[in-house]
Protein backbone atom coordinates (compact mmCIF):
# COMPACT_ATOMS: atom_id res chain seq x y z
CA UNK A 1 0.00 0.00 0.00
CA UNK A 2 1.19 3.44 -0.51
CA UNK A 3 1.76 5.69 2.25
CA UNK A 4 1.09 8.82 0.49
CA UNK A 5 -2.08 10.90 1.12
CA UNK A 6 -3.40 10.49 -2.24
CA UNK A 7 -3.62 7.81 -4.43
CA UNK A 8 0.19 7.73 -6.96
CA UNK A 9 -1.16 7.99 -10.67
CA UNK A 10 0.60 7.83 -13.81
CA UNK A 11 -1.27 8.29 -17.31
CA UNK A 12 -0.95 8.39 -21.12
CA UNK A 13 -1.98 12.04 -22.94
CA UNK A 14 -2.58 12.11 -26.99
CA UNK A 15 -4.70 12.34 -29.52
CA UNK A 16 -5.93 9.67 -30.63
CA UNK A 17 -5.82 7.35 -28.08
CA UNK A 18 -7.95 4.84 -28.68
CA UNK A 19 -6.42 1.03 -29.00
CA UNK A 20 -3.11 2.27 -27.19
CA UNK A 21 -2.35 -0.55 -25.10
CA UNK A 22 -0.15 1.12 -22.99
CA UNK A 23 -3.07 1.83 -19.35
CA UNK A 24 -3.56 -2.19 -19.50
CA UNK A 25 0.14 -2.78 -20.24
CA UNK A 26 1.16 -0.76 -17.34
CA UNK A 27 -1.83 -1.63 -14.86
CA UNK A 28 -0.75 -5.13 -14.73
CA UNK A 29 3.25 -4.22 -14.07
CA UNK A 30 2.18 -2.42 -11.50
CA UNK A 31 -0.05 -5.51 -10.15
CA UNK A 32 2.99 -7.73 -10.83
CA UNK A 33 5.02 -5.04 -8.79
CA UNK A 34 2.24 -5.03 -5.73
CA UNK A 35 2.63 -1.31 -6.11
CA UNK A 36 -0.88 0.88 -5.51
CA UNK A 37 -0.41 2.68 -8.57
CA UNK A 38 -3.18 3.92 -11.44
CA UNK A 39 -2.50 4.27 -14.83
CA UNK A 40 -4.81 6.43 -16.22
CA UNK A 41 -5.73 7.39 -20.12
CA UNK A 42 -6.70 11.08 -21.62
CA UNK A 43 -7.80 12.05 -25.24
CA UNK A 44 -5.41 15.14 -25.50
CA UNK A 45 -5.18 17.94 -28.42
CA UNK A 46 -2.59 19.99 -28.87
CA UNK A 47 -4.66 23.08 -27.66
CA UNK A 48 -5.12 21.67 -24.55
CA UNK A 49 -1.80 20.03 -23.94
CA UNK A 50 -0.40 23.20 -21.88
CA UNK A 51 -3.92 23.23 -19.47
CA UNK A 52 -3.13 19.23 -19.15
CA UNK A 53 0.47 19.45 -17.76
CA UNK A 54 -0.95 22.09 -15.53
CA UNK A 55 -3.49 19.49 -14.22
CA UNK A 56 -0.45 17.21 -14.04
CA UNK A 57 1.21 19.40 -11.57
CA UNK A 58 -1.93 20.13 -9.01
CA UNK A 59 -2.61 16.67 -9.13
CA UNK A 60 0.51 15.24 -8.16
CA UNK A 61 0.79 12.58 -11.16
CA UNK A 62 3.92 10.78 -10.81
CA UNK A 63 4.62 10.58 -14.44
CA UNK A 64 3.12 10.69 -17.87
CA UNK A 65 3.62 9.02 -21.28
CA UNK A 66 3.26 11.05 -24.21
CA UNK A 67 1.18 10.07 -27.68
CA UNK A 68 1.49 12.11 -30.48
CA UNK A 69 1.26 14.38 -31.20
CA UNK A 70 3.03 16.20 -27.87
CA UNK A 71 6.14 14.32 -28.43
CA UNK A 72 7.74 17.06 -30.28
CA UNK A 73 5.73 20.11 -28.55
CA UNK A 74 6.17 19.56 -24.67
CA UNK A 75 9.61 20.77 -24.17
CA UNK A 76 8.84 24.78 -23.70
CA UNK A 77 7.09 23.32 -20.50
CA UNK A 78 9.50 21.35 -19.01
CA UNK A 79 11.73 22.29 -16.51
CA UNK A 80 15.06 19.50 -17.11
CA UNK A 81 15.15 17.29 -20.51
CA UNK A 82 17.55 14.59 -21.07
CA UNK A 83 20.08 14.66 -23.31
CA UNK A 84 18.89 12.00 -25.90
CA UNK A 85 15.02 14.02 -25.47
CA UNK A 86 16.98 17.50 -25.78
CA UNK A 87 19.04 16.82 -29.60
CA UNK A 88 16.10 14.40 -30.79
CA UNK A 89 13.43 17.13 -29.38
CA UNK A 90 11.12 13.84 -28.66
CA UNK A 91 9.98 13.34 -25.80
CA UNK A 92 7.58 10.06 -24.65
CA UNK A 93 8.18 10.11 -20.69
CA UNK A 94 8.01 12.71 -18.25
CA UNK A 95 8.55 12.52 -14.67
CA UNK A 96 7.05 14.73 -11.70
CA UNK A 97 9.48 15.36 -9.10
CA UNK A 98 9.16 17.86 -6.55
CA UNK A 99 6.26 19.64 -8.71
CA UNK A 100 8.86 19.57 -11.47
CA UNK A 101 8.82 17.89 -14.85
CA UNK A 102 11.81 16.02 -15.99
CA UNK A 103 11.56 15.00 -20.01
CA UNK A 104 13.01 11.71 -21.12
CA UNK A 105 12.83 9.69 -24.76
CA UNK A 106 12.88 5.75 -23.03
CA UNK A 107 12.19 4.73 -27.18
CA UNK A 108 15.59 5.26 -28.21
CA UNK A 109 17.35 3.79 -24.83
CA UNK A 110 15.14 0.77 -24.82
CA UNK A 111 16.95 0.42 -27.92
CA UNK A 112 19.99 0.68 -27.25
CA UNK A 113 19.79 -1.35 -24.42
CA UNK A 114 18.16 -4.37 -26.30
CA UNK A 115 20.96 -4.00 -28.88
CA UNK A 116 23.74 -3.71 -26.77
CA UNK A 117 22.70 -7.26 -25.86
CA UNK A 118 23.79 -8.90 -29.20
CA UNK A 119 27.52 -6.70 -28.33
CA UNK A 120 29.08 -3.13 -27.77
CA UNK A 121 28.27 -0.05 -30.17
CA UNK A 122 31.07 1.49 -30.01
CA UNK A 123 32.24 2.36 -33.55
CA UNK A 124 29.28 0.13 -35.19
CA UNK A 125 27.80 1.04 -38.40
CA UNK A 126 24.52 1.38 -38.15
CA UNK A 127 21.29 2.21 -40.97
CA UNK A 128 18.37 3.39 -39.93
CA UNK A 129 15.16 3.73 -41.76
CA UNK A 130 13.30 6.89 -41.49
CA UNK A 131 13.92 10.37 -40.32
CA UNK A 132 10.68 10.95 -38.38
CA UNK A 133 10.03 11.21 -34.48
CA UNK A 134 11.26 7.54 -33.90
CA UNK A 135 14.30 7.72 -36.23
CA UNK A 136 15.17 11.38 -34.41
CA UNK A 137 15.25 9.65 -30.80
CA UNK A 138 17.01 5.84 -31.88
CA UNK A 139 19.51 8.29 -33.80
CA UNK A 140 19.92 10.59 -30.68
CA UNK A 141 20.51 8.09 -28.51
CA UNK A 142 23.10 6.27 -30.40
CA UNK A 143 25.18 9.17 -31.64
CA UNK A 144 25.78 9.52 -28.28
CA UNK A 145 26.54 6.23 -26.98
CA UNK A 146 29.13 6.63 -29.86
CA UNK A 147 28.13 4.32 -32.83
CA UNK A 148 30.81 4.94 -35.48
CA UNK A 149 28.77 5.87 -38.40
CA UNK A 150 24.77 6.24 -38.99
CA UNK A 151 22.83 6.31 -42.30
CA UNK A 152 19.62 7.70 -42.39
CA UNK A 153 17.13 6.15 -45.74
CA UNK A 154 14.48 7.67 -46.40
CA UNK A 155 12.35 9.21 -49.40
CA UNK A 156 13.34 12.73 -48.56
CA UNK A 157 16.77 12.97 -47.82
CA UNK A 158 16.35 16.82 -47.03
CA UNK A 159 14.23 16.13 -44.41
CA UNK A 160 16.77 14.62 -42.51
CA UNK A 161 19.77 16.89 -43.09
CA UNK A 162 19.00 19.49 -39.69
CA UNK A 163 18.78 16.07 -37.50
CA UNK A 164 22.18 15.15 -39.55
CA UNK A 165 23.94 18.33 -38.57
CA UNK A 166 22.56 18.32 -34.68
CA UNK A 167 23.92 14.69 -34.56
CA UNK A 168 27.00 15.76 -35.82
CA UNK A 169 27.31 19.13 -33.37
CA UNK A 170 25.83 18.12 -30.12
CA UNK A 171 27.32 13.76 -30.23
CA UNK A 172 30.62 12.75 -30.52
CA UNK A 173 29.14 10.92 -33.75
CA UNK A 174 31.20 12.54 -37.09
CA UNK A 175 29.92 10.02 -39.94
CA UNK A 176 26.34 10.68 -40.60
CA UNK A 177 23.99 11.08 -44.11
CA UNK A 178 21.05 10.30 -45.33
CA UNK A 179 20.24 8.54 -48.59
CA UNK A 180 17.21 8.35 -50.52
CA UNK A 181 14.71 5.28 -50.52
CA UNK A 182 11.70 4.52 -52.20
CA UNK A 183 10.77 1.79 -54.24
CA UNK A 184 12.74 3.36 -57.78
CA UNK A 185 16.29 3.46 -55.54
CA UNK A 186 15.41 0.44 -52.92
CA UNK A 187 18.74 0.26 -50.17
CA UNK A 188 21.34 -2.36 -50.69
CA UNK A 189 22.45 -2.76 -46.77
CA UNK A 190 26.11 -4.21 -47.19
CA UNK A 191 27.72 -6.66 -44.91
CA UNK A 192 30.06 -4.43 -42.89
CA UNK A 193 26.51 -2.91 -41.98
CA UNK A 194 26.11 -4.02 -38.20
CA UNK A 195 22.62 -2.92 -37.14
CA UNK A 196 19.63 -2.44 -39.30
CA UNK A 197 16.60 -0.02 -37.89
CA UNK A 198 13.19 0.28 -39.40
CA UNK A 199 12.01 3.50 -38.03
CA UNK A 200 8.85 3.54 -40.60
CA UNK A 201 5.23 2.65 -40.27
CA UNK A 202 6.01 -0.14 -42.89
CA UNK A 203 4.28 -3.18 -42.16
CA UNK A 204 1.84 -1.95 -39.96
CA UNK A 205 -0.16 -3.26 -42.58
CA UNK A 206 0.81 -6.94 -42.28
CA UNK A 207 3.71 -9.17 -42.46
CA UNK A 208 3.76 -9.05 -46.86
CA UNK A 209 4.30 -4.95 -46.67
CA UNK A 210 7.65 -4.93 -47.85
CA UNK A 211 10.18 -2.15 -47.38
CA UNK A 212 12.48 -1.03 -50.23
CA UNK A 213 15.60 -2.80 -49.33
CA UNK A 214 18.03 -5.30 -51.05
CA UNK A 215 19.11 -7.88 -48.14
CA UNK A 216 20.97 -9.99 -50.17
CA UNK A 217 24.82 -9.04 -48.20
CA UNK A 218 23.19 -8.15 -44.94
CA UNK A 219 26.00 -10.18 -42.45
CA UNK A 220 24.38 -12.91 -40.27
CA UNK A 221 26.34 -11.23 -37.65
CA UNK A 222 24.04 -8.04 -38.10
CA UNK A 223 20.82 -7.20 -35.40
CA UNK A 224 18.30 -6.16 -37.37
CA UNK A 225 14.87 -4.34 -35.58
CA UNK A 226 11.83 -3.34 -36.65
CA UNK A 227 9.48 -0.45 -34.43
CA UNK A 228 6.04 -1.94 -35.90
CA UNK A 229 4.93 -4.22 -33.23
CA UNK A 230 1.28 -5.15 -34.33
CA UNK A 231 2.10 -7.20 -36.01
CA UNK A 232 5.51 -8.41 -34.66
CA UNK A 233 6.52 -10.55 -37.71
CA UNK A 234 6.86 -7.99 -40.07
CA UNK A 235 8.63 -8.75 -43.69
CA UNK A 236 12.03 -7.27 -42.45
CA UNK A 237 12.08 -9.30 -39.54
CA UNK A 238 11.13 -12.51 -40.90
CA UNK A 239 13.54 -11.81 -43.71
CA UNK A 240 16.51 -11.01 -40.85
CA UNK A 241 15.39 -14.44 -39.34
CA UNK A 242 15.71 -16.61 -42.24
CA UNK A 243 18.87 -15.35 -42.72
CA UNK A 244 20.11 -16.02 -39.27
CA UNK A 245 20.22 -12.50 -37.64
CA UNK A 246 19.51 -11.52 -34.25
CA UNK A 247 16.42 -9.91 -34.28
CA UNK A 248 14.65 -7.46 -31.71
CA UNK A 249 10.73 -6.80 -33.13
CA UNK A 250 8.20 -4.15 -31.92
CA UNK A 251 6.22 -5.76 -29.41
CA UNK A 252 9.36 -6.15 -27.36
CA UNK A 253 10.61 -2.53 -28.03
CA UNK A 254 7.54 -0.98 -27.12
CA UNK A 255 7.55 -3.42 -23.81
CA UNK A 256 11.03 -2.29 -23.13
CA UNK A 257 10.41 1.43 -23.47
CA UNK A 258 7.41 1.12 -21.00
CA UNK A 259 9.36 -0.64 -18.22
CA UNK A 260 11.97 2.09 -18.27
CA UNK A 261 9.41 4.52 -17.99
CA UNK A 262 7.56 2.31 -15.07
CA UNK A 263 11.38 2.25 -13.84
CA UNK A 264 11.79 6.34 -14.29
CA UNK A 265 8.54 6.28 -12.04
CA UNK A 266 8.83 3.86 -9.22
CA UNK A 267 12.80 2.96 -8.61
CA UNK A 268 11.09 -0.52 -8.86
CA UNK A 269 12.38 -3.05 -11.77
CA UNK A 270 9.40 -3.56 -14.37
CA UNK A 271 8.16 -7.17 -14.72
CA UNK A 272 8.21 -7.52 -18.64
CA UNK A 273 7.12 -10.60 -19.17
CA UNK A 274 3.53 -9.96 -17.02
CA UNK A 275 3.66 -6.79 -19.35
CA UNK A 276 3.88 -8.89 -22.65
CA UNK A 277 1.16 -11.39 -21.57
CA UNK A 278 -0.79 -7.61 -20.90
CA UNK A 279 0.10 -6.60 -24.79
CA UNK A 280 -0.38 -10.09 -26.49
CA UNK A 281 -3.95 -10.43 -24.37
CA UNK A 282 -4.68 -6.41 -25.71
CA UNK A 283 -3.88 -7.00 -28.92
CA UNK A 284 -4.91 -10.76 -29.07
CA UNK A 285 -1.62 -11.54 -30.61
Amino acid sequence: MSNQPQQDVCCLIGEPVAGNPTQYMLEKAFEAARLDWRFLTFEVSPLELEGALRGVRIFGFHGLMLAPPHRSRVQPYLEELGDAARISGQVNCIQQKEGRLHGYNTEGRALRQLLEQAGSLKDARVTILGAGRLARAIGAELAIVGVGELIFGCREPDSAEKLVQTLKDQTPLEHCHAVRVDSENPLAINNECQALINATPVGRNGPDERLALSLENLSKAAVVADVVYNPPQTWLICEAADRECATIDGLTLLIEQAALAFEIWTGVSANRQAMREAVEEFLVL
